[in-house]
């Protein structure tokens, strides 16, 4: 008897628990009840993510998370901006003050095992950019002691450093407009950054030239947003919003957006699209 009462009591429990789980509203229906979505991004990421000259958030990403404010609220402006640093980027999904984040952020199996990440929504991967009055033309001239390489402070960044530039001495800061300054300045003889800031910085600085090698050996990553996992119906809009700009109905937007703040179409380029800028 006594048996067949806790099989019962267990039975019951399992069942508690899964009306529970199914009952949990999900993040999407939360943020359509508030009528607004609070993002967390970088403000001082260009051409991500930045402050315009008339202190205005501005860049792709910042495009992005309006265009899906838009889709779910049918308003562009119905979004919060919280600005974080980099240490603050997985902090503010995971304690629920962000809905997601849209900061920059590559893809490692490392950091899946903390957030849910969609699919991409740009291919990127890792750049360094150099000063062109310091003779460096590979990571092979930049592997000296004499020579400084900056970057955001992460473990795959010092990895890279490690690996690539043993003998560099490192300076590490929290977002991409200190490595500018730095390497401006004449602190840092390089930096290390994501692809498309490195390709921005290089055109809007003609002191600055981007080394081959660095893309060439690591070959492409994926900058994606995340979010808090454990929420399959938020996670499936948001990521069915990317799929769509990147490969189906709404690429066309996607291609605008993308020549808009990177001059030029995004790779790989789809056979069916028309621009032909």
């Amino acid at each position: 008897m006594k048996i067949k009462h806790l099989w019962l009591y267990v039975v019951a429990a399992f069942l508690c628990l899964v009306t529970a789980a199914y009952a949990q509203e999900s993040r999407l229906d939360a943020v359509v009840k508030r009528g607004k979505l609070i993002v967390a991004t970088y403000s001082t990421a260009p051409p991500l993510a930045f402050t315009d000259e008339n202190g205005k958030l501005v860049g792709f990403e910042v495009e992005i998370a309006r265009l899906i404010a838009k889709d779910l609220l049918g308003d562009p402006n119905k979004i919060e901006f919280i600005i974080i640093q980099s240490e603050g980027r997985f902090p503010s999904v995971l304690s629920g003050r962000a809905d997601f984040a849209i900061a920059a952020t590559t893809i490692y199996p490392e950091r899946a095992a903390k957030v849910a990440f969609t699919h991409p929504y740009m291919d990127s991967g890792s750049a360094v950019l150099v000063r062109r009055d310091s003779g460096v033309k590979s990571l092979a001239d930049l592997n000296d002691e004499k020579f400084t390489i900056t970057g955001q402070n992460n473990p795959q960044n010092a990895e890279r450093a490690k690996r690539f530039v043993p003998k560099a001495k490192t300076l590490w800061f929290d977002n991409p407009s200190e490595l500018l300054l730095a390497v401006k300045s004449g602190r840092a003889t390089a930096m290390q950054t994501d692809v498309p800031i490195a390709d921005y910085f290089a055109l809007q600085n003609k002191d600055l030239v981007v080394l081959p090698d660095m893309v060439e050996k690591l070959g492409v990553a994926n900058n994606a947003i995340f979010m808090k996992p454990g929420d399959f119906t938020w996670w499936l809009f948001l990521d069915t919003v990317v799929r769509e700009l990147r490969y189906g109905s709404r690429y066309h937007e996607y291609t605008d957006m993308y020549q808009k703040w990177f001059g030029k179409n995004p790779p790989p380029q789809r056979f069916y699209i028309g621009h032909g800028k």
